[in-house]
This record gives C-alpha cells, structure tokens and sequence, in this order.
C-alpha cells in the first residue's frame, strides 16, 4: 500500500490524464484541484500502509472507529 501511495503521489498528472478531471469533485472545490486529491488519498494510504505494515494500524484504526461500534452491536 505504501509503494503504491507513492507512485500515486509522484505520478499524480499521468492519473489525472488517464482518469480525466472529477468533474463533481472540481464543482464544488474548484478547477485543478483533482491534482490536490489524488495526491491527499494517496498520502493517506502511504500512511495507511506504514501504519499496517509496523502493526499499529490495527490499534489505529481501533481508536478512529471506537465511536461506531455501538451502531453495529446485534440485540438480542
């Protein structure tokens, strides 16, 4: 995931040529700013990866999701 993050962040423009402009993203938050995605969401699974692969991203995300587990509980 990491390496993936990566090259998504330095190819950024190559994606963005063959993907074409997000036309709903780029409505709301502007013209050129499907470059500024691109590159967040692959920062985000650089770290994602990172987290996973030293074994913290299970504590990590854990502590994100804390919040939701009592939506998913099964009454009985």
């Amino acid at each position: 995931m990491a390496v993936l993050g990566i090259l998504g962040v330095k190819y950024n423009f190559w994606i963005h040529n063959v993907t074409g402009p997000q036309d709903w993203l780029e409505r709301y938050t502007g013209s050129g700013t499907t470059y500024a995605m691109y590159k967040i969401f692959f920062a985000l699974l650089v770290l994602v990866g990172i987290l996973f692969a030293t074994g913290f991203g299970d504590n990590v995300m854990g502590f994100l999701f804390s919040p939701l587990v009592n939506l998913f509980k099964r009454t009985q």
